[in-house]
């Protein structure tokens, strides 16, 4: 019998915020422990909130191995791990102290808007050990300063948003960006329809996420081996499908990225990052070992889900290799469209996909914000935004504090 038990802790300081000003403070704290058995081909689980009875929890995952759930693979064993990304440690009053003077200044300078949503500070642990000598342990400290931002006399629940997070923030840069964004928002410059440059502000999010929808589900293990998949038989078929400069993968290197190097099942992959699409062909599914032992694939170290749950099959954080330096390289002197906010989306079983883009600015050749372009759906086919219509990834980031990248590509505007 190998025994896990996976223990996951959160503290976090919360401002609500409401008509520009702090209207709450809230702090919170949080203890989930699990226990997994693995016994003779199966596994059981059992988990509780708070501070709970290890020795309680292993009997009762043990009492649900009578449900007969498979787990063939080998568990991981004998290592041990300790990464940490640490950054500036709010208390309540420096929380409150940065909410204000951003707040402030948002106010004199913006008198137009109202801000509402909130300031939060996250502390994130989690813990895996077994009876076969893993031992591993991360945390992370993330800030997030965060406004939905509404015109007055606007009928709109949102009109748009700012925000940035990260480890460390300060003040003047928090401002830099909401400046820049709340500037070009209020310069309306008419609609843009047609085939455009887009630019979305990196792989996840509230622009990018619904762009990789498909690369998330339908590169599942049960999903691709069931044949109902998009990309059945392309994965290892040798053949390029997309841009030969398109190089997606799921980051877990913790050296180069705040990422968790060690998936749910306590896998640490070699090489650390899983290449998803390299020089235009796939390469890989999402299998965690439980899948890969059903569909009888090579695990990929993709074990997602909350402590409470057997782990899944699924993709992390989608990071992708750059191929220029700056935004503007990937310019010309027609500037493009920047997709900020995406409001849902959907994906055909062919590969087209529409995007509801409900805030859209328009940025000159140098990549500065300029104007804001009436929202329209972007709609494209995945072989296409990421083939022959691909620009490229910026090694430059989004914002100073974060670590997400430019993504630049083509794609159809209806209004």
């Amino acid at each position: 019998m190998t025994r896990e038990i996976i223990r996951a802790e959160s503290s976090s300081i919360k401002l609500g915020v409401i008509d520009s000003q702090i209207a709450s403070v809230r702090t919170q704290t949080e203890e989930q422990t699990a226990v997994r058995v693995i016994e003779q081909g199966n596994i059981g689980l059992a988990s509780a909130c708070g501070r709970a009875d290890v020795e309680s929890l292993t009997s009762l995952a043990r009492e649900s191995l009578v449900f007969g759930i498979g787990f063939d693979a080998e568990p991981e064993q004998n290592r041990a791990m300790s990464v940490s990304h640490l950054g500036d440690s709010h208390g309540v009053a420096s929380l409150v102290e940065v909410a204000e003077e951003v707040l402030g200044s948002l106010r004199d300078e913006f008198p137009g808007f109202v801000f509402s949503h909130g300031v939060e500070q996250d502390r994130l642990a989690w813990h895996i050990e077994s009876t076969a000598g893993l031992d591993l342990h991360y945390q992370r400290v993330n800030t997030q300063v965060a406004f939905i931002a509404k015109e007055k006399g606007s009928g709109n629940i949102i009109d748009t948003f700012v925000g940035v997070a990260g480890p460390e923030l300060n003040v003047p840069g928090i401002l830099g960006e909401f400046r820049a964004h709340l500037a070009a928002y209020s310069n309306p410059v008419g609609a843009k329809t047609g085939r455009q440059r887009v630019v979305f502000p990196g792989l996840g999010g509230m622009a990018g996420s619904g762009l990789f929808q498909l690369f998330r589900t339908d590169l599942l293990a049960r999903t691709y081996v069931s044949g109902t998949s998009l990309f059945h038989g392309m994965v290892g078929d040798g053949q390029v499908h997309f841009n030969p400069a398109l190089h997606l993968f799921e980051s877990r290197d913790s050296e180069r990225a705040r990422v968790c190097p060690f998936d749910m099942e306590g896998v640490v992959r070699s090489p650390i990052n899983l290449d998803i699409v390299r020089d235009g062909e796939l390469r890989s599914i999402a299998a965690n070992k439980r899948d890969a032992s059903r569909y009888a694939v090579p695990a990929t170290g993709t074990a997602i889900g909350d402590v409470a749950q057997l782990p899944t099959s699924g993709f992390g954080r989608l990071d992708a290799t750059p191929t220029a330096p700056r935004l503007a390289d990937l310019l010309d002197e027609r500037g493009a469209l920047l997709v900020w906010f995406v409001a849902g989306g959907d994906s055909t079983r062919t590969g087209d996909m529409a995007l509801p883009a409900q805030v859209m600015l328009s940025v000159d050749g140098d990549g500065r914000p300029i104007g804001r372009v009436s929202g329209g759906t972007l709609t494209g086919n995945i072989f296409d935004v990421f083939g022959g219509d691909f620009v490229g990834v910026t090694e430059e980031k989004v914002d100073p504090f974060g670590d997400e990248r430019f993504l630049v590509t083509h794609m159809d505007v209806q209004a």
